[in-house]
Parts: structure tokens; sequence; C-alpha cells
């Protein structure tokens, strides 16, 4: 019999959050392997030394939307459906999610919450400015999307909820501007309400 997935990182990172939240939709039987980025332990399953990772049974993966997509294939699911073109639209989220949204809003959360925290320094609002109008714009992109939807890409959730949706984890906590985006307010809600999100909460939120 096969073991669990490992999975490798600590619960407060948004990325592990969004892969606990997935494998438990799915329910999906993990075991989680509590190391921080760049842990020596780490480096064999990825070499960056970032988090999450995974290790199913000695295949080893690392980037957390990778692992997302590698998760949804095991099984059927409506969360990664096989029509072609819908695949490709959750595609589109996740990479856009890679590419734009993350480091539009990381910043932020860097100047606010972690520096603080871990690192006892003051936030450079000089940073934190420049962030907010990535974020903003992204944000604007990303509520215009959901004009009329109540998911990403169809009448359910799917992996590119999960994957754009960690990225607001920890929005109370740094303050990201909400009051302008009416629809990403309410589709954050529905997202909150899934059994999984719920379950997959950081200690830290």
């Amino acid at each position: 019999m096969a073991s669990p997935i490992k999975i490798f990182g600590v619960p407060v990172s948004q990325n592990v959050r969004k892969v606990l939240a997935v494998a438990r939709h799915l329910d999906m039987p993990v075991e989680i392997a509590p190391l921080p980025p760049r842990d020596a332990a780490l480096l064999s399953v990825s070499p960056s030394g970032r988090i999450p990772a995974m290790d199913d049974n000695g295949f080893t993966l690392c980037e957390s939307n990778a692992i997302l997509i590698y998760l949804a294939s095991k099984k059927p699911t409506a969360l990664y459906p096989e029509d072609p073109q819908r695949r490709a639209r959750i595609h589109q989220w996740m990479f856009w999610d890679s590419a734009h949204w993350t480091p539009a809003y990381q910043p932020i959360q860097f100047e606010r919450l972690v520096k603080p925290k871990f690192y006892g320094g003051a936030p450079d609002e000089g940073v934190i400015e420049k962030a907010l109008a990535a974020y903003n714009r992204e944000a604007a992109l990303l509520n215009a999307a959901l004009d009329g939807n109540d998911w990403l890409t169809g009448d359910g959730p799917s992996l590119a909820d999960f994957s754009v949706g960690a990225g607001f984890t920890y929005a109370a906590l740094i303050d990201l501007p909400l009051s302008d985006y009416p629809n990403i307010r309410a589709w954050y809600e529905r997202l909150s309400a899934l059994e999984a999100w719920k379950a997959s909460t950081p200690p830290m939120s």
C-alpha cells in the first residue's frame, strides 16, 4: 500500500496552504513535514530550498501550482476538468498568479507582516507604495473577471480559485485594500466557506 503523499513546508505559508486545501478537497491523505524554507533536509526534494515541495512515494515536485495540477490529475475532479479549454483557462489564472498576482501583493505582505514579525524591522513605506500600485492594477483585473461570475473558470471552484485565493490569506493582517473590489470580496467569501479552505487556515491568520 502506498504511503500518503508528503508535503514539505510550514502551514503559515499561503503557498503551502493552497496545496493542503486542494488535497483535503480531493480527500487525498497527505503527511506534512513542517520544514521552513532553505532547510537542509528540504534540498533533496526542492533544490531551490523553497516551499512547498512534495514527495509522492519517490516522485518529487516543487512549485505550489505544479503540485496542485499533479494532485488534481491523480483522480477525476471538477477542480480540474478534462475539457482542454477549461484546463487552459485554469492554467491562465495559475500562471497569472505566479507571474503577476503574487509579485504584486507579496512585497506588501513582507513589509507589513513578515519583516516586523520575523526580522524585527519597520515596514518600508516606499516599497509598499510601489507594490500597492501593482496590486491595484492586478486586483482591478481580477475584480473585472469576477463580474457576474461566482468562480474564476466556471460554475464551481477550480484549481484557479485555490491558486489565486491563497494570496488573500493574510489580507486583513496586511490591510490589503478591498473596498473598491466588491466582486473579489464576494468571491473570497465563497472560497472561505469551503470546508477544505477553512480546514487549511494557517495559525497566523
